[in-house]
């Protein structure tokens, strides 16, 4: 039997789950976390939760082989175009599959000039993984950067007409632009791009900027703002989801000697539609692309697992899925490519808000603020300012540790999902309940699916940077990396300019730079690249940071990684002597806690990403000595 290479657990009716290795057909969804199911080859019912099952077994096959993975830099935009193109034209049919309306399939592949066939093999590639990347033309698992078909000089020819000729005021057709660049790749004897190809690459530019440069700012905004007090196509449940950070209105303690370390952050996402908090991130490090990503990647996937590892026994957190549309604001961890490039690939629409505009963050807007009006009941509480604290001591009164924090945040979500809200006319579970199973008068979108690739997920909502693969491995602020995975591709030239070395991408966590997370081509999956040095401690960015400042006012060069890591340990032992004495130290220290956590966590949450150090010593580098010192002090 072929391999099940599934990324998509559908939870529908007639869909085949497993639970405790035994297959069930669903028959009916009970509840938004329960499932009638009759078990497969008898007439027994029974009712499953949610968080219990699984896919269905592969009969015949004990350990099928993964679905196969894609390093997303090594796609190029002609590709991603194409593949936005069938996501689109498919759409319709997504919404009917099992009716699979020939009529619609027809229709499809005629304006796509393809097989009725073809569309029903995207139909099901898109459904069985929910990536935008299943619908890629004819690019092999193995793929390549900077493989388009197109030439340089034609990328250039094809982006200057977009620029200067399409999207203008004089609102040119589509079949003009087209006709304007085959006519200058004709006058510079260029090899013609295909038609649809060119439109491909039209239907790629956002809409509202198109709008915008063709039609004026005026129609853009009628056609694509939203009107004040409302936000249109938020019709269901995960059609629109909102995200932004805040910093908590409560002193809290540290683990050891429970004494305040100041406020923790968090970051939020609500879902417009029925206004449950779909996902949440905590953290005593500053907002920045890495709570961003972690809050997405908690939005879509389930939180079972979660809650039990904090011990929740009592609440339950039933939301889940990809959302349609992402809306953020314009601050800087909101901008980067990372959520860009794992937004495209899984098929959510990013928007960035207007600047000074906070009517288009409403709804995150008010959750916040639900939350913190709730904080003030705690001791510790900070209040909005001097006036509403008057003479409460709040660094006095502080007794909440993070993890108690955490904690008690997730029991006010679970009362606050089945509290009224004036907004909405009744509680935000039953707004999601009724948006997802329907009512007698409205049907509902359905259960969304469950990813089962949640390791790939989390990695690709990670931040990342791309180095080229040197003798040493990989140098990222000043910090090599090393493993014998990397010896295929050092000095690898790039695909298209051979003079170029080619540049890869490398995943990594903030919270602990000890490792990176590398796709590799050959094996079509994640490698750990750790310290070169694997004698050096796990530290995060703000650590090495603050070491890189003081390796300077003693004139210590980065490059020498064990006397900037004593610098690190040094500070440690500082930070240790003075946490019962001062806030800073305090906060220094829970801060590492909470990393120390977050890597035992990553262990858990990806298991089948390799941690073995290089099997074979790394090459030597001139110039290199990881066993040098330099003095700390000036002797």
């Amino acid at each position: 039997m072929k391999n099940d290479q599934r990324q998509l657990l559908w939870i529908q009716e007639g869909a085949t789950i497993s639970n405790n290795g035994r297959d069930y057909v669903i028959v009916a969804l009970a509840d938004i976390n329960l499932v009638l199911a009759k078990e497969a080859g008898s007439n027994v019912k029974v009712l499953l939760k949610i968080g219990d099952i699984g896919p269905p077994k592969v009969i015949g096959e004990a350990n099928p082989e993964p679905a196969v993975e894609r390093d997303l830099a090594a796609i190029n935009e002609e590709d991603w175009a194409i593949a936005e193109e069938r996501r689109r034209l498919i759409g319709p049919l997504l919404d009917s599959y099992y009716r699979r309306s020939v009529a619609l399939a027809d229709q499809i592949a005629a304006e796509a000039g393809v097989s009725r066939a073809t569309v029903y093999r995207w139909v099901a590639a898109f459904r069985d993984t929910g990536l935008l990347s299943s619908l890629l033309p004819n690019v092999s698992a193995r793929g390549g950067k900077g493989k388009s078909r197109l030439t340089a000089e034609v990328e250039a020819i094809i982006q200057d007409c977009i620029e200067n000729f399409h999207d203008t005021d004089q609102s040119q057709s589509i079949a003009e632009t087209v006709t304007e660049i085959r006519r200058r790749c004709s006058n510079a004897n260029l090899k013609l791009p295909a038609v649809n190809t060119i439109r491909a690459r039209l239907e790629k530019t956002d809409g509202r900027e198109r709008v915008a440069r063709r039609q004026g700012e005026a129609a853009a905004h009628d056609r694509f703002d939203p009107i004040k007090g409302s936000i249109p196509d938020a019709d269901w449940p995960l059609a629109i989801v909102q995200i932004d950070h805040t910093l908590l209105p409560v002193i809290i303690v540290d683990d050891v000697h429970r004494k305040s370390i100041r406020r923790a952050w968090i970051t939020l996402a609500i879902d417009v539609n029925s206004r449950v908090c779909l996902g949440m991130h905590l953290s005593l490090d500053p907002p920045s692309a890495m709570s961003a990503g972690m809050c997405i990647s908690h939005a879509i996937l389930p939180k079972e697992k979660w809650l039990a590892r904090l011990s929740v026994t009592s609440a339950d957190w039933p939301c889940w899925g990809t959302m349609g549309a992402l809306h953020m604001d314009n601050a800087r961890e909101f901008r980067g490519e990372m959520l860009r490039v794992a937004s495209k690939e899984y098929d959510i629409d990013l928007h960035l808000r207007p600047v000074k505009k906070p009517r288009y963050g409403a709804h995150i807007e008010r959750l916040m603020g639900t939350v913190s009006q709730g904080l003030k009941t705690l001791k510790g509480a900070t209040f909005s300012g001097p006036n509403e604290k008057g003479e409460y001591d709040a660094e006095g009164n502080a007794c909440m540790t993070f993890g108690e924090l955490e904690r008690w945040l997730i029991l006010f979500f679970a009362k606050y999902h089945q509290k009224r809200h004036d907004g909405i006319g009744m509680s935000p579970l039953a707004k999601y309940r009724e948006g997802l199973l329907g009512t007698k008068g409205k049907p509902g979108r359905g259960l969304p699916a469950r990813r089962l690739d949640e390791e790939r997920l989390r990695i690709n909502f990670m931040p990342f940077f791309e180095r080229t693969v040197q003798n040493y491995g990989v140098l990222i602020d000043d910090v090599h990396y090393y493993h014998d995975v990397l010896r295929p591709w050092i000095n690898a030239a790039h695909p298209e300019f051979k003079k170029h070395r080619r540049k890869f991408r490398f995943h990594r966590d903030p919270r602990d730079i000890s490792v990176l997370y590398f796709f590799e081509e050959i094996a079509q999956r994640y490698f750990a690249i750790p310290y070169r040095d694997t004698s050096l401690p796990p530290v995060s960015i703000w650590e090495l940071r603050e070491a890189h400042r003081r390796a300077d006012e003693r004139g210590i060069p980065h490059e020498n990684e064990k006397a900037v890591f004593a610098l690190i340990n040094e500070q440690r032992e500082i930070e240790a002597e003075a946490a019962e004495k001062t806030k800073s130290a305090r906060r220094a220290q829970q801060r590492r806690v909470q990393h120390a956590k977050a890597r035992k966590q990553k262990a858990e949450d990806l298991p089948n990403v390799s941690t073995q150090t290089p099997t074979s010593p790394p090459p030597a580098v001139r110039g290199y000595d990881p066993d040098a010192v330099i003095p700390l002090e000036d002797e």
